[in-house]
C-alpha cells in the first residue's frame, strides 16, 4: 500500500483537516500524494454556531509550501478540471480532506472516499455529531464510496465514539474528529481487504442542515442526557 498513488481533495487555503489528513499520510510514510486544491469560497454572512465542535486553527502556510515541506504533489483545480486530473493520474485512492458538492460526473466516474462525521445512515448531512445528541442516536464516524446521494454511496468502515463519564460536549467533539482523520487514511488499508461494500442509500432518514440556533442552545442539557444513556 505505501507505494499506491493517492490522491487528496482539499481547498486552496490553509485548511486544518488537509492538514491533519496530510500528516497522516506522513506518518504512516505514503510518499505518492497528489493535493487537488478547488477555490475556496467565503461567504459574506457565514454562519456562526453557539457552539462550535470542529478545529479550524490551521498552520498557517499556503496548501502549496505546506504540500512541498511534505515532498507532496500539489495542482490547483476546479470542479471542472478535477475530473481529467483525476484521470490523468490514476490513483490508486481518492480521499476527501475538504470540499463542498462535487459533480454527479466525477462522483460517477471515480470511487472516491470520504469520512462522515456520524454513523450512517442514521445521521446525514450537516450538523451531523449535534444532530445525534439531541435525536439520542449514537455519536460515530463512516467511512464510504460516495456516491451521487448525500452522505450515502458504498461502506468502507464506520465505529462509535466512546463517551466517558469525565467527558465534555467539546472533548467528544474532538475525538470524533481525531478518529475523521485516522479512519479516512486507516481505509486505504481496509480496502484491498474487502469483498463487500453495503450500499447506504436510505430514504428513511434524512441529510439535516445546520442546527437551528433554537435547538442548539440546549445542545450541552441534551450531552449530558446522551452522556447518561451511552456512557462508556
Amino acid at each position: 500500500m505505501l507505494n499506491s498513488t493517492i490522491a487528496v481533495i482539499s481547498y486552496n487555503t490553509p485548511h486544518r483537516k488537509t492538514q491533519d489528513v496530510l500528516f497522516h499520510l506522513k506518518a504512516k510514510n505514503y510518499t505518492h500524494v497528489h493535493v487537488f486544491a478547488l477555490p475556496f469560497i467565503h461567504r459574506e454572512n457565514p454562519f456562526v454556531p453557539i457552539f462550535q465542535h470542529r478545529p479550524s486553527r490551521a498552520i498557517d502556510l499556503s496548501p502549496e509550501v505546506f504540500c512541498s515541506h511534505l515532498g507532496y504533489q500539489f495542482s490547483t483545480t476546479t470542479s471542472d478540471t478535477l475530473n481529467d486530473q483525476l484521470h490523468n493520474l490514476k490513483a490508486d485512492f481518492i480521499l476527501i480532506a475538504g470540499a463542498g458538492l462535487l459533480p454527479n460526473q466525477l462522483v460517477e466516474q471515480h470511487k472516491i472516499i470520504n469520512a462522515h462525521p456520524g454513523y450512517l445512515p442514521f445521521t446525514r448531512g450537516l450538523d451531523s455529531l449535534k444532530w445525534a445528541i439531541m435525536k439520542n442516536e449514537r455519536i460515530g464516524v463512516t467511512t464510504h464510496f460516495i456516491d451521487t446521494e448525500a452522505d450515502a454511496g458504498f461502506l468502507i468502515d464506520q465505529k462509535y465514539v466512546p463517551v466517558y463519564s469525565n467527558d465534555t460536549f467539546h472533548a467528544v467533539a474532538y475525538r470524533q474528529y481525531e478518529m475523521e482523520i485516522e479512519m479516512l487514511v486507516e481505509a486505504i488499508e481496509l480496502i484491498p481487504n474487502k469483498t463487500d461494500f453495503p450500499s447506504l442509500s436510505t430514504t428513511q432518514y434524512e441529510a439535516t442542515r445546520r442546527m437551528p440556533k433554537a435547538i442548539e442552545e440546549n445542545l450541552i442539557k441534551g450531552f449530558e442526557m446522551y452522556k447518561a444513556k451511552f456512557l462508556k
